[in-house]
């Protein structure tokens, strides 16, 4: 159909018999703009971070970031000048690369959290375009998933109908460390107020990192120099002082062995595990466990630098897949 002299999409998927239930505005193909604007009705979005769960939900006034743990729900205030009561306006949110370098990149949730054993809640979506999507709704009322997880072109976004400017609560299902997804790169969520022919009335946007310590990232990220903050100004050189005679250095090894975590306190995911000695059911769950481990480390080498223990890692791997030199036992009664 035409709107003001731009064409414009309009879903018409909800039927009612000859009408549609809801004129529902279809996802915009390609990268979201990113310009941000409020537009006639003074489109605002605001977060109050003083009522925020300080263990699991943060947000930094200084950087315009919420810091939150995944599958907490963080709320969202949208507020824009009233027009008539019975005009349908609908809040587009977006997840999106900050970097203008990934821009042309979709987010997507990893392998790991986008499997069938993270998806069978009673009341979990099993459509592509939702389970690939990084950001669910609290609510399910008036909320609509976009996007076809098929076409790479086509941005995921969570669409929720808006009778009036009022709090929404959403949460990521995947973490900025996975590195299969997000893999440690910075992340914005694009806010459009929309009406249900398309146009986009408003656009703010506010950064956002998934992770298990918001408090510790939060303060580490305010810290540093490119946070906003003047870096504080090098000390002054010391004047020389001989030095006594070198020492003989002391071999790198000899220092205390490295100590036992629990992998799911490990947050940093450029660290080698060494997994102990176990035993496995079954060959095809063997070379499947062994092949997903591949896969995921090429990722991530693919997406950053060609690190020396990443490509050892893989290398391992693929010679013990390709000489097949396992130990089978027969299983007993």
């Amino acid at each position: 159909m035409m709107y003001s002299g731009e064409e414009i999409a309009i879903n018409f998927d909800l039927f009612d018999g000859d009408l549609p239930k809801e004129l529902i505005p279809l996802t915009p193909t390609g990268p979201p703009s990113r310009v941000v604007f409020p537009g006639i009705y003074n489109f605002a979005v605001e977060i109050d971070g003083s009522h925020t769960q300080k263990k699991k939900y943060l947000y930094s006034h200084q950087l315009n970031r919420i810091y939150v743990n995944m599958d907490c729900d963080f709320s969202v205030g949208f507020k824009w000048d009233r027009v008539s009561e019975d005009e349908f306006l609908y809040v587009r949110a977006t997840p999106v690369f900050s970097e203008l370098s990934q821009a042309q990149k979709r987010v997507e949730r990893c392998i790991q959290h986008s499997h069938e054993s993270f998806n069978t809640a009673l009341d979990a979506r099993t459509e592509q375009h939702v389970i690939k999507n990084v950001l669910r709704s609290a609510r399910a009322a008036g909320v609509f998933y976009c996007g076809c997880a098929d076409v790479p072109d086509s941005w995921l976004s969570v669409l929720v109908r808006l009778t009036a400017p009022q709090t929404h609560a959403f949460h990521f299902v995947c973490k900025n460390s996975c590195s299969s997804g997000i893999n440690r790169r910075p992340i914005d969520i694009i806010f459009t107020l929309e009406d249900m022919a398309g146009r986009v009335l408003g656009r703010q946007s506010v950064g956002a990192r998934v992770c298990s310590c918001p408090k510790r990232d939060l303060l580490s990220d305010e810290k540093k120099p490119s946070a906003g903050k003047r870096p504080l100004s090098p000390p002054a050189p010391a004047p020389a002082i001989p030095l006594p005679p070198a020492t003989p250095a002391v071999p790198a090894n000899t220092g205390p062995p490295p100590t036992k975590r629990r992998l799911r306190d490990v947050t940093d995911e450029d660290v080698v595990v060494n997994l102990p000695a176990m035993q496995v059911y079954g060959s095809r769950t063997a070379l499947t466990g062994l092949t997903v481990m591949i896969n995921m480390m090429k990722q991530t080498r693919d997406a950053k630098v060609n690190h020396t223990d990443l490509r050892n890692c893989i290398n391992e791997l693929e010679n013990l897949v390709e000489r097949e030199e396992f130990q089978i036992a027969n299983v007993r009664d």
